[in-house]
């Protein structure tokens, strides 16, 4: 799997990426980014490729 398919929790997204998870968490609560999906314990995933678009359509 690669970063454009694999799944990533807000940290780990963060740590990928270099933004701050404020940032990240910022991009969500403003519904421009979605998670892709949960994983079991319930934390939301999210796919690299996904970020790049929110990004994107905020510039």
């Amino acid at each position: 799997m690669d970063d454009r398919t694999e799944l990533f929790t807000i940290g780990q997204l963060a740590r990928r990426t270099g933004l701050p998870v404020r940032t990240i968490r910022f991009c969500s609560d403003l519904d421009l980014l979605s998670p892709t999906g949960r994983s079991p314990g319930g934390y939301r995933r999210y796919a690299v490729a996904r970020l790049v678009a929110a990004l994107r359509a905020a510039s």
